[in-house]
């Protein structure tokens, strides 16, 4: 075999592998599910620049792509994968900005509990903050400002210890704060 030869075979192995990686990637079912159902509810699609076969954790979600104050990027998600070659991967933050989302905060965001970050402001949301909010335990940073949300906010919100940043302005919300957002030791931006 020539180096030609040789050259081209290594090359066309390479991109097998990389094809074979990328196809063992997956995103967990439950997160693939939650994520569908909070689009369907609140009116959104995935983009293809990110969901690029189907499976959510695809394309930008999971390359290096900036997704902070980039219009082309919205609604958009970031994923972390783990596991080596058949690597399960985790939505880790959502973003559905200035959408016009309408509706309330849909449940199924719950299962989402590798979030880290969540923006979901300047929408049409409506209703209560919902009190699951404080079972994604590993968000750092949340925005539901400017929206139409009322009530008291969850006393549940104390349970996100990691939080950095909170957003909750322009909205409806009543009552005094709670006061178990004294947990939030890490809080910088309220």
């Amino acid at each position: 075999m020539g180096r030609r030869s040789r050259l081209l075979h290594g090359a066309a192995l390479s991109l097998l592998l990389l094809a074979a990686a990328a196809h063992a990637q997956q995103t967990d079912p439950g997160d693939a599910a939650a994520l569908n159902a909070v689009f369907a509810k609140l009116g959104q699609k995935a983009l293809p620049s990110w969901n690029i076969s189907g499976d959510p954790c695809t394309g930008a979600a999971t390359d290096n792509t900036n997704i902070d104050n980039n219009p082309p990027f919205n609604p958009a998600i970031k994923c972390e994968c783990t596991g080596g070659n058949a690597s399960v991967c985790r939505v880790t933050r959502l973003k559905i900005y200035a959408l016009d989302a309408v509706g309330s905060i849909p449940e199924e965001l719950r299962n989402l509990t590798a979030l880290t970050n969540l923006d979901l402001s300047q929408n049409y949301l409506t209703g209560p903050l919902p009190s699951f909010i404080g079972e994604l335990t590993r968000m750092q940073y949340m925005s539901f400002g400017i929206n139409a949300l009322s009530g008291p906010l969850p006393k549940e919100l104390g349970n996100l210890t990691d939080l950095v940043s909170l957003s909750v302005s322009s909205n409806n919300f009543s009552g005094s704060l709670p006061s178990e957002l004294g947990n939030l030791a890490k809080l910088e931006q309220l």
